[in-house]
Order: structure tokens, then sequence, then C-alpha cells
């Protein structure tokens, strides 16, 4: 692979990263569960849809809720800024890197 092809390559899997680290549904969370009170990671993704986890210790089920949908609304609010913040900076020509 010639270095162009290199770079290209790097440049997508480098967009896919940051693309999932945009997206607030792949955020992980962390719960703690309701018998043993160790803590379990979930997404926002997860808690949005409803689903249900299982405790890492003593594999209680944990059901996520988001009641009234105050999850799926703020959620959706920091994923337009954040769409918003990666579009600004890539007019400048820089890319976000986010720890």
């Amino acid at each position: 692979m010639i270095n162009s092809e290199k770079a290209f390559v790097q440049n997508q899997i480098i967009g896919l990263i940051v693309s999932n680290m945009v997206n607030v549904d792949f955020w992980e969370i962390l719960l703690r569960c309701p018998k043993c009170g160790i803590e379990n990671e979930a997404t926002l993704g997860q808690l949005k849809r409803g689903e249900s986890i299982q405790c890492i210790a003593c594999a209680t089920k944990i059901s996520l809720q988001d009641e009234n949908g105050r999850v799926a609304k703020v959620t959706r609010q920091v994923q337009d800024v954040m769409e918003s913040l990666e579009k600004t900076v890539e007019k400048i020509g820089g890319s976000l890197k986010l720890k």
C-alpha cells in the first residue's frame, strides 16, 4: 500500500472512531446494581431504548428506563450541538479529538 492510500485508510478509521464518539448513543454510563451495588456499564442508547442489562457480579437483571423521554430529549440536543461543533471544526480544516 502506498503512503497516500495508507493515509486515506487511516483517516477513514479515525473518522469512524470520531463519529462514534460524537454519537452520544455510544457514550457509556455507569449504573449500580440495586442488589449488590457493583457498577455496570451501559450506553445512553441502551437507556433510550429501554433495554435491560445483566449485572456483571450477581446476574441481576437491571431494566433501563427513560421515564418521560428525558434522556432521549437531552441526548438529541447534545447530539445536535456535537454535530454542529464537528462541522465548524472541519470548516477550519481541523477534526475533533475527544478523550
